[in-house]
């Protein structure tokens, strides 16, 4: 029987072909578990950035002491994006709540006058949702 000097059996390549499918298989893994908790940071980035963005849009509109007090905006002009919900609690001048939360409204709303309101504001626009709650003053401090 003659033997082969050069070159690799088949059971040889096959061995090979296993040990690197292995390999790849170890090394890719964590590469996909990577992508996919990047996609799941990016929807939580995207829908904290949205309840922040509404929050400062609150906050804008209530630097007008009549909004404060009906506790809305123009919400017809532009209604609030997707997936955002936002209530709003009215609070004492030691931040205790005093009534229930309610829903913000679209101006002209009831007035319902209070020192201090809870601004809670939640996106959930797919992915983690994202909280901001603010306690948020009169403007010009006054009743």
């Amino acid at each position: 029987m003659k033997k082969r000097l050069n070159g690799f059996s088949l059971i040889e390549a096959l061995i090979a072909t296993v040990i690197l499918g292995v390999l790849l298989a170890a090394i890719l893994g964590p590469i996909g578990n990577l992508f996919r908790m990047t996609k799941s940071t990016q929807q939580q980035l995207d829908n904290s950035t949205l309840a922040q963005q509404t929050a400062e849009r609150i906050l804008n509109a209530w630097q007008n002491p009549a909004r404060f007090d009906q506790a809305c905006i123009d919400l017809g002009a532009t209604p609030l994006p997707a997936g955002v919900s936002v209530t709003v609690r009215p609070l004492d001048p030691d931040a205790t709540p005093t009534g229930a939360a309610a829903p913000l409204a679209n101006c002209p709303a009831p007035v319902a006058s209070a020192p201090i309101k809870r601004l809670h504001v939640v996106a959930d626009a797919g992915g983690p949702k994202a909280e901001v709650v603010l306690d948020v003053g009169r403007p010009g401090g006054g009743p």
